[in-house]
């Protein structure tokens, strides 16, 4: 199985459960409020760690109460976590989420440590990249840590799944290196400065990011499934059919296990229906990382509905 290098953040969640999502303005009386580790990062890497993947991560955390125990998470849940600096200036990055009754949530995130995971560490696990075939970024630390990752990751021809999240605007150079790109609708109407309502509107927004040099573009579109297109082929992949209960690392689970797909030499389009039926599996529970399924549940899931 090939290796797999995560680079990205590491938060802890503080997940408040309200009626509904409150809009500009109103206050709303939480009835829940509970503690996981999350970043989209830390995310992705214990869901390739869970589905069986070789996967390690290089990460920033504060030296405290929080970093310590989403470090030994991470090291719990078998991922690599040799990339994991404790930092002793900054706090560890924190998340607040709001997850309504309907299993819907916004998200506000405090950088922290995450904003300091610079070149100067990538370069210390620059080895962590001489075996690996894969390497997922996200867009919750640094963009020029980004880029030097992507210039590291396509001087070594090592492909590159960059999940969009959250939205910044990406130069060609970056864009151009790029094998697989996964945004949500929000994500690719941002970056292809466009609006997305249909179908039609995200095929129009990939072939945008195409002619930009990505290779393939794979949205999520939550329970609709995800769009895949690249210049040979574009397909429309239907959800599977769950009652959410909250959807926090939808996107995230999805990422990871595409990537755990790919690195055990699945074609693309094989990938993507694995990575929807863990997917759908992860927003039946509770958390981040706490409803991230391990590969005997995903492939007693995919038995059930298939």
């Amino acid at each position: 199985m090939r290796k797999i290098v995560v680079v990205g953040s590491i938060n802890m969640d503080i997940v408040i459960r309200v009626p509904r999502i409150p809009v500009v303005g109103e206050t709303v009386i939480a009835y829940d409020l509970k503690n996981y580790g999350g970043g989209k990062g830390a995310n992705q890497a214990v869901s390739i760690a869970r589905l069986g993947g070789n996967v390690s991560m290089i990460g920033r955390v504060g030296n405290d109460e929080y970093g310590q125990k989403l470090y030994r998470d991470l090291k719990s849940n078998g991922v690599g976590v040799e990339g994991i600096e404790f930092d002793s200036e900054t706090p560890t990055g924190t998340a607040y989420i709001n997850v309504s009754e309907k299993g819907e949530n916004n998200i506000v995130v405090y950088q922290g440590a995450n904003k300091r995971l610079n070149m100067t560490q990538i370069k210390r696990y620059e080895h962590f990249f001489d075996e690996a075939e894969i390497c997922l970024l996200q867009l919750e630390i640094p963009i020029e840590t980004v880029k030097f990752v992507v210039d590291l990751c396509y001087s070594r021809g090592i492909k590159v799944i960059l999940n969009p999240a959250p939205a910044y605007e990406l130069p060609d150079t970056v864009l151009e290196k790029v094998y697989i790109l996964t945004p949500n609708e929000t994500e690719l109407a941002f970056l292809s400065k466009s609006k997305i309502e249909t179908i039609e509107d995200i095929r129009k927004a990939s072939k945008y990011l195409l002619d930009k040099g990505v290779q393939n573009v794979i949205t999520t579109i939550g329970e609709k499934g995800s769009y895949f297109i690249n210049k040979n082929t574009e397909k429309l992949f239907d959800a599977i059919k769950v009652t959410a209960v909250d959807t926090t690392a939808a996107g995230d689970s999805f990422t990871g296990a595409l990537a755990f797909a790919l690195s055990k030499g699945e074609k693309i389009e094989d990938a993507i229906r694995f990575a929807t039926f863990v997917a759908a599996l992860t927003v039946t529970k509770e958390g981040a990382q706490t409803s991230l399924p391990y590969k005997e549940e995903v492939e007693k899931f995919i038995k059930e509905r298939s």
